[in-house]
């Protein structure tokens, strides 16, 4: 799809705030509504809107991130596809994506505890031989960004998830309804979800009032297909050679005004941080690296991974 100014000017609006009305967008870009509506639809059937998603701190109710890398040794198509439904259906899979280099999927999984990672692990490797190898990443803390490059690069306030934090709530039946109509469309309105749901308006709109204060719903956020931007997504680990608080709050500073950085990780192990990339091309891809090993100088290795292709996108997978 070929994306003119009008679309990127509600693309823009759209990053800011995902829920703002069709009305107040229109008047926003100066469309009438009906314009702003064949547009949205286009670029939704279109893929370029991947979704409306809900950012969920899904520590509030005990769940842990866990990052997975996975290998898959000598196999059919058949073979591969059917690991990859197997994430795609799997209740605690966050993301999955089959990636490039060493690796060639990734999976981000919630579970409460390190046992239940293993017996995910367990179950996983059991079930299919054909994988060889696999390297957990613990996350402690992930923000999200807005797409820098819509906004003249522009610095705006990122989604903050600390999964460190030990607050928790209890969900019932109605939080959980509501939860799973809005994770993927955070347009939907009260009185929409009020159907699915079975209760009043009001009710769904101090719950959802109520999960925001709670930190539960820690935002709202626009999931683009940035290839259209002619933007290749890449993910990048990196290792320090010492421990470094201080530098470690720079290099997250730097992520936040960085145009072709998404979305940053504070992991635990063998590998300190994790950049969600978008990059025109290896050249700039290059040039990040260079100029963030020359500028923070902990940095000790790191490792490339092309991202080729999302399988999954589910913001609670519970």
């Amino acid at each position: 799809m070929v994306l003119d100014v009008k679309d990127s000017k509600i693309l823009q609006e759209l990053d800011l705030d995902p829920n703002i009305s069709t009305s107040a967008l229109a008047k926003k870009v100066r469309l009438s509504q009906q314009v702003v509506d064949y547009r949205l639809k286009k670029l939704e059937e279109n893929k370029v809107i991947v979704n409306y998603g809900t950012i969920l701190n899904l520590s509030k109710i005990g769940y842990k991130q866990y990052r997975l890398l996975l290998q898959v040794g000598k196999s059919s198509d058949e073979e591969k596809h059917q690991v990859i439904n197997y994430l795609k259906n799997h209740k605690n899979v966050y993301w999955a994506a089959i990636i490039g280099g060493k690796w060639d999927l990734h999976a981000v999984v919630y579970v409460k505890n390190y046992s239940e990672l293993e017996t995910f692990l367990d179950e996983l490797f059991k079930k299919f031989i054909i994988l060889k190898d696999f390297e957990a990443l613990y996350v402690l803390n992930h923000e999200f960004y807005k797409h820098k490059y819509l906004h003249g690069n522009k610095i705006l306030e990122p989604i903050k998830l600390d999964f460190t934090d030990n607050n928790k709530i209890n969900l019932d039946e109605l939080d959980i309804c509501i939860l799973n109509n809005l994770k993927l469309n955070s347009r939907l309105s009260s009185l929409e979800i009020s159907k699915k749901c079975d209760v009043t308006y009001k009710t769904v709109q101090n719950r959802i009032k109520i999960l925001e204060d709670n930190s539960l719903i820690s935002g709202y956020r626009l999931f683009l297909k940035s290839e259209e931007y002619n933007y290749k997504p890449y993910l990048l680990l990196i290792s320090f050679n010492n421990y470094g608080l201080d530098m470690e709050k720079k290099i997250f500073s730097y992520a936040k005004s960085n145009v072709l950085i998404t979305q940053a990780t504070k992991l635990f192990g063998r590998w300190s941080l994790m950049l969600h990339l978008r990059v025109k091309d290896e050249k700039q891809l290059q040039n990040l690296i260079i100029e963030l090993r020359n500028t923070y100088p902990i940095i000790g290795n790191y490792e490339i991974i092309p991202v080729f292709e999302d399988i999954l996108i589910n913001h609670f997978p519970i």
